[in-house]
């Protein structure tokens, strides 16, 4: 009779394909070791660009949703999503836990922030509160919590100037926080008639009481303490999703695809368009930005990863691409080479070499992708349509695994 029982061996995660840049934001930053850290899935992945190779952190037993970087850019603290969610904070190096927050946020951990000294951790639930908490990270102690607000908020950080002061926005609100001991007490920010009231997708704050917070139709606004004092109008085209403060200045990335770099006074440096280089395209949406030095990291809506070289802004470099929008339900080996397809409700089919763990070819469809199957030669590839259809592909591979695709059969 057959041995039934499992196996002793394990299996080891080798790669990861893709980055979450749907329903994401502010989730990708450079290391101390230069490294690029983000998420995807409930996996932490640390991406060495150089040696193409990458580390992961599996603490989590859902989805991760939000990631902030410590002050000394090597310790990481991400948040889930789930009936019981939870904060690790990681070491980026060795990849290990060195604290885990839990028991206090339910539904989900929207946001994340270290203080500037790094002692501190700011965290946002997604219950209908969405509730603001103060953490010592270190001893795993609540230190502080207070109702949120009634809407979603999208962004927190702590004014590195003022250390018991944090500030937060969302849904047409802007809100400035006090901690004082155990209590935590926040005044909503006066538009006045200086701007709009209106949605707040981002923020960063700055010295002598300033904070510059991205809006929903592409300005800048400018608070002083409580209130709008100034508008930068037409910042962006669209909504600014992210903005990233540094020793350079300040970087905004938007819905209109572009990255603006500013100084310490928010003056602008210069604007990158990723829609009209050479790997853009129309209805790119920039949901991330970093900024080091002369090298900037940008993260799309549709899960790409863009590296920007300063001195070569028209020569993006396109690090990393996946799946964005929707479940991946599709997978097929090829039945004689090295590689793997894949198709998703984002309607795009995409051959990947195994061996090279690099996306050779991807083909878009009309509807959602179901289910994928090579033919036994690996010629041709069947694709079963979220609509019920079918579509046969021709899959030739040519020189160095190039894949092209011509739909013979519908």
């Amino acid at each position: 009779m057959a041995d039934r029982t499992a196996p002793s061996c394990q299996l080891r995660l080798e790669w990861v394909y893709g980055y979450r840049g749907h329903q994401c934001r502010n989730n990708l930053y450079y290391t101390a070791g230069k490294e690029v850290v983000y998420f995807v899935a409930g996996v932490g992945v640390v991406y060495n660009t150089r040696e193409h190779s990458q580390k992961f952190f599996l603490g989590h037993n859902d989805d991760i949703i939000s990631l902030a970087l410590h002050p000394d850019k090597t310790l990481v603290a991400t948040g889930q999503v789930g009936k019981e969610p939870y904060i690790c904070i990681w070491d980026s190096y060795n990849v290990q836990t060195v604290s885990i927050l839990k028991d206090v946020h339910t539904h989900g951990v929207a946001c994340l922030a270290f203080d500037s000294d790094g002692q501190r951790l700011a965290s946002v639930g997604l219950d209908a509160k969405n509730t603001v908490c103060i953490w010592d990270w270190r001893k795993g102690k609540l230190l502080a919590s207070a109702t949120g607000h009634s809407d979603r908020i999208f962004d927190i950080s702590w004014d590195p100037y003022q250390p018991n002061r944090v500030v937060s926005c969302g849904v047409k609100h802007i809100k400035f926080w006090t901690l004082c001991g155990n209590a935590l007490t926040a005044k909503r920010g006066i538009f006045g008639k200086t701007g709009d009231l209106q949605t707040i997708l981002c923020l960063a704050c700055a010295k002598e009481d300033i904070t510059y917070s991205g809006a929903l139709n592409g300005d800048i606004y400018v608070w002083k303490g409580l209130n709008l004092v100034r508008t930068i109008q037409g910042a962006h085209s669209a909504g600014i999703f992210s903005m990233y403060a540094c020793e350079e200045g300040f970087a905004t990335g938007g819905r209109d695809g572009c990255i603006r770099l500013w100084d310490t006074d928010f003056k602008p440096i210069t604007k990158i368009d990723l829609r009209e280089t050479e790997q853009g395209y129309k209805g790119l949406s920039i949901r991330s930005v970093c900024w080091k030095a002369d090298r900037l990291l940008a993260g799309t809506q549709d899960s790409e990863i863009f590296e920007v070289i300063v001195r070569e802004r028209d020569k993006p470099m396109l690090i990393l691409q996946g799946h964005c929008e929707g479940e991946l339900w599709a997978l097929a080996l090829h039945p004689k080479k090295p590689l793997a397809v894949t198709g998703s409700d984002d309607r795009s089919v995409r051959l990947w070499s195994l061996a090279d763990h690099a996306l050779i070819a991807r083909c878009n469809m009309e509807e959602a992708v179901r289910s994928v199957a090579f033919s036994p030669d690996g010629s041709q590839l069947a694709l079963g349509m979220k609509d019920g259809s079918f579509i046969v592909l021709r899959v030739r591979l040519v020189l160095i695994l190039k894949m092209i695709l011509n739909v013979f059969f519908r």
